[in-house]
């Protein structure tokens, strides 16, 4: 059977795009998974008297680390790829993962506009960029999972790398 980690196992040697590749998206499934056990650890250990602000931070700063670890996830599987090597996405994986890194980076770099332009204006338009802003920085982890899931799903099935496992049209 010709799965993902089978694939890993047969890289050339000498492939640095696919060193790159697993390296930063490496790194990027560590910081979710280092910042999500850090802030279990953090809220067990916390007594019910600290609760508040504290917990607020908390979640703040380590809810920004995995939204970080989302991005670079995207960037690293975002590196393209030559025929047999690395992990090879579609184009609409790849589409995927554009937005996996673009839309938090958007979503987070809006944050201060909308503090500057939020103040004046009306109740009912704060609630929507508010809304807007929360749609931004949640697609990016959604859109990276998508295109991970996608893959893993046609790699099971055994479809070709180039293709995502959607279903044509009859």
């Amino acid at each position: 059977m010709n799965t993902a980690s089978a694939r890993l196992r047969h890289l050339k040697p000498g492939s640095f795009r696919a060193a790159l590749q697993l390296t930063i998206a490496g790194l990027g499934g560590l910081s979710i998974v280092g910042s999500i056990l850090w802030f279990v650890v953090v809220f067990v250990t916390m007594t019910p008297g600290e609760s508040g602000f504290a917990e607020g931070l908390a979640i703040l700063v380590f809810g920004l680390y995995a939204l970080a670890g989302f991005v670079v996830l995207a960037a690293g599987l975002w590196i393209p790829q030559r025929e047999g090597e690395g992990i090879q996405f579609s184009t609409r994986q790849r589409k995927l993962l554009a937005v996996g890194v673009v839309a938090p980076i958007v979503g987070v770099l809006a944050i201060p506009i909308g503090a500057t332009i939020a103040p004046p204006l009306s109740q009912p338009v704060i609630s929507v960029l508010v809304a807007a802003l929360a749609v931004l920085i949640s697609s990016g982890p959604i859109a990276t999972l998508l295109a991970v899931g996608s893959k893993l799903r046609s790699s099971r099935n055994g479809n070709k790398p180039g293709d995502d496992g959607a279903r044509s049209p009859p």
